[in-house]
């Protein structure tokens, strides 16, 4: 008796697929792995339930880019719990691409060390697509990038515009969210754990210093909510500054990744290597030839547009946690944030989804695919 599969329901842009399209997850998007004792250390399901579990997330601070370290990247986050982020997209895809042979389109997923600089994870998405188009014929690839991978994206594009043929970014933070500022104080808790990311092993994400607001518009004056510009990309603003804990208190948690000396080496280092790669962002000018692109944005959930700041009473930069500026935009991003940097041509597509469950928005994802994919007609 043979089984036949459920044929995949139709969901009008999903027909326009074809070629090599490749799903890059967003900052903690991807699980990673301790192959020494062969367990999934982000992020498993005991982890966010247990709040006493504590798994050493901290990625050392002398790893400058592509040195080894305990984990590895293997594979994208689907779901966890009762949350689920790529999983809808991906079964989506997995069966429409087994429905023919050849299948129609493969589909590739992209996992990477979240932790490491956007730099270093560039250069290894560069690869990755290097690989795909020397085995298909070097035809160019389609990707679906989400928040924190879009800025990869858009920096590989930028590089080698030949290898790439389209892009659906989905809550990319082109303009940065100042809501990693919460992060960098206090830490970010998993559910009912908030052990596994305390405010050192933030410290450490050379992502989340990636994703603070590139114009440096992440504080408003409290008289009249203006941006308030303060160079948090310089670090003499941090050792001036109540922004994080970690950089001064030798406190025996902080000292188990450096000596006070050596974190602040580290923020200066990270602080430089983010703004190199801001640069690899800005638009290329006229003669550069951008393929189709559409952000996938939510405009209707309450998001961080900022924080009010002043001065101590010790003359340093406190930044009110309380008095955030509500704008608009899927909860982690703002609409402003979302678009691409100025003179970048891209078309939008909307969902009522928050920022994690952008791509779970499978009839929003059809319309950007048709946006992308699809013949464009001739008048």
């Amino acid at each position: 008796m043979t089984i036949r599969k459920k044929a995949p329901p139709q969901i009008p842009g999903f027909e326009y697929l074809h070629s090599d399209i490749v799903l890059i997850p967003g900052y903690r998007g991807s699980k990673l792995y301790n192959p020494k004792t062969k367990t999934t250390t982000w992020l498993n399901l005991q982890i966010p339930l247990s709040p006493h579990k504590k798994e050493n997330l901290d990625l050392p601070l002398q790893i400058t880019k592509d040195e080894p370290d305990r984990f590895i990247p293997h594979g994208i986050l689907q779901k966890i719990a009762f949350y689920r982020f790529y999983d809808s997209l991906i079964q989506h895809m997995d069966n429409l691409s087994s429905q023919t042979n050849p299948p129609s389109f493969k589909f590739h997923k992209f996992s990477y060390d979240w932790r490491r600089s956007n730099q270093a994870t560039s250069d290894m998405f560069l690869e990755y697509l290097k690989k795909i188009y020397a085995t298909n014929g070097e035809k160019p690839i389609y990707i679906l990038a989400h928040s924190n991978g879009g800025l990869i994206t858009l920096s590989v594009l930028h590089r080698a515009p030949h290898l790439i043929a389209g892009v659906i970014f989905a809550g990319t933070p082109f303009g940065g969210a100042p809501g990693i500022f919460h992060e960098f104080k206090f830490g970010s808790p998993v559910l009912f754990n908030k052990k596994l990311q305390d405010p050192t092993t933030i410290f450490t994400y050379r992502t989340a210093f990636h994703l603070l607001p590139i114009k440096c518009n992440a504080f408003k004056n409290p008289p009249n909510g203006r941006d308030f510009y303060v160079d948090y990309f310089d670090s003499k603003e941090w050792l001036n500054s109540e922004w994080s804990n970690v950089i001064f208190e030798d406190t025996p948690r902080n000292l188990t990744i450096g000596t006070k000396e050596e974190r602040i080496a580290y923020l200066e280092r990270v602080l430089d290597d983010t703004k190199k790669f801001h640069d690899t962002l800005k638009f290329q000018g006229t003669e550069f030839k951008y393929p189709p692109m559409v952000t996938l944005i939510s405009n209707v959930h309450q998001s961080n547009g900022g924080y009010p700041i002043t001065k101590n009473q010790h003359g340093k930069w406190e930044i009110d946690f309380e008095g955030v500026i509500p704008v608009y935009g899927d909860g982690s991003v703002s609409v402003e944030s979302t678009k691409l940097p100025d003179g970048i041509p891209y078309e939008v597509c909307y969902s009522i989804n928050t920022h994690a469950e952008l791509f779970e928005d499978l009839t929003a994802v059809g319309q950007a695919i048709e946006k992308i994919f699809a013949p464009k007609k001739v008048a």
